[in-house]
């Protein structure tokens, strides 16, 4: 079951793994400044540890002063090369993209690890005073070792820069975060349905009667839905509750978001709104569909007249390939929810296969059809799909290649290149048992 919404958040917050290097980098400061004081507090301990490790105190602060700055020299170059990161994924890939370097913990670390060495050796600088005369001090190296770790961080980070913005290796990130996504939240299966056929036979009586309508106060996007929480409420308040957006759609003040059939006096309405986030921007919280769109959008904007690069697009129906062939082999979404008598108490709008076909090729398909290398590349990774699909996804499948086929039909292509894509289309309908429709799809 889907975690708290408030968790998701906090996990691809920007500000999440720095704030754990600054409070340990404080941590570190106060304990290694008692580490010293205990050590150096014997008499003759400066005997058994080597001299270059101590400093007195001008030196002491003359390093700790030097690391500091060049620490926080290092955190501006970083943040320059990832606004230059940032303006790239906007210009070349897509804007959603964005999310997935700010957010990725490698990046975070890096920033985290320069800026908790600046905080050390601040801390470090505010605390250092000398007691006695002569006395000497060992932080100043444990402040080096922090500074050699920083420069290895650095060299790891612009290797790690320099692979992030290869646009395969982005199309890899995101389509192992979303199949990630739909191995936590589905399960697999090779039947077409979730439920025993008594389990939610009531979604047929509330249909007769007249819900309470709960609108949304503010617009956005939904972003999260708690549907273990909203289960728990419809069972306390005796009712059935139907979410009547998707996540990941936009909505409007007053957008009818749920239907609740029960007893009025026990409905609370705003206590049934809290269990669904809205927000301003959509944000890959358990969004399947979400990690779909953005391979999508990277093709569409890769078959721009800006860009002209159909070998990305191409790429991009691959990676696609892999989710949807993961997807077929899944039950997919679950409809409906029920409390622990086993009584219907959520229904949820989901998606079906097809409409993932269409979310995902469509955009293509529409700006790309003149590319016979694009058009190619999807008939094949259908039949791909295909053939990782159970009998009753193939009905999908099938609709969809006679879409492609329609959408393509009006299009001037060589002789070579029709053979080829009758080729790929007869290996496809095969595929899908559909051969004997061969003749009548068979592009001219």
């Amino acid at each position: 079951m889907a975690r708290s919404a408030s968790i998701l958040r906090l996990r691809t917050s920007f500000w999440y793994l720095p704030s754990f290097y600054w409070t340990m980098a404080f941590i570190l400061a106060i304990g290694t400044l008692l580490l010293d004081n205990y050590i150096l507090s014997y008499k003759g301990a400066e005997k058994y540890i080597p001299a270059i490790f101590l400093s007195d105190i001008g030196l002491s602060q003359t390093i700790l002063s030097s690391i500091a700055s060049s620490l926080l020299t290092m955190t501006t170059i970083t943040f320059s090369t990832i606004l230059v990161v940032l303006t790239t994924y906007l210009s070349e890939f897509s804007p959603r993209a964005l999310q997935n370097f700010i957010t990725d913990h490698a990046t975070q670390r890096v920033l985290g690890i320069f800026t908790a060495g600046f905080i050390y050796c601040i801390i470090l600088l505010l605390f250092l005073k000398e007691t006695t005369e002569e006395q000497l001090f060992l932080v100043p190296s444990f402040a080096v070792a922090i500074a050699i770790l920083c420069l290895i961080v650095f060299v790891f980070f612009i290797q790690h820069v320099t692979t992030w913005i290869q646009v395969s290796n982005l199309l890899h990130n995101i389509t192992v975060e979303t199949v990630e996504c739909m191995e936590e939240l589905f399960e697999e299966s090779d039947a077409s349905i979730h439920d025993a056929p008594w389990d939610d036979w009531e979604s047929q009586d509330i249909t007769t009667k007249e819900p309470i309508t709960v609108m949304s106060k503010e617009p956005g996007y939904v972003q999260y839905i708690d549907i273990k929480a909203l289960v728990k409420k419809a069972y306390d308040a005796d009712c059935i509750v139907r979410v009547e957006r998707q996540q990941g759609d936009y909505i409007n003040e007053h957008t009818p978001l749920l239907s609740i059939w029960g007893s009025g006096d026990k409905i609370n309405e705003n206590s049934f709104l809290s269990f669904i986030t809205v927000s301003i921007s959509r944000a890959p919280l358990e969004d399947v569909e979400f990690g779909i769109r953005k391979v999508t959008e990277i093709g569409v904007r890769a078959l721009s007249s800006g860009i002209n690069d159909p070998s990305t697009a191409v790429h991009c129906i691959e990676q696609l390939g892999t989710l949807l062939s993961k997807l077929a082999s899944m039950q997919g979404p679950q409809p409906y929810f029920n409390d622990k008598n086993r009584n219907l108490r959520v229904i949820i709008k989901t998606p079906d296969f097809f409409d993932y076909l269409d979310i995902a090729f469509s955009p293509i398909l529409r700006y790309g059809k003149i590319d016979i290398d694009v058009i190619s590349s999807i008939i094949h990774v259908l039949k791909i799909i295909a053939d990782h699909s159970p009998t009753f996804r193939k009905k999908a499948i099938w609709k969809y290649t006679k879409h492609t086929t329609e959408t393509i039909k009006e299009e001037t292509y060589y002789e070579l290149e029709m053979e080829r894509l009758n080729r790929n289309l007869k290996e496809l309908l095969f595929s899908l048992g559909q051969g004997k429709e061969y003749q009548k799809l068979l592009i001219k």
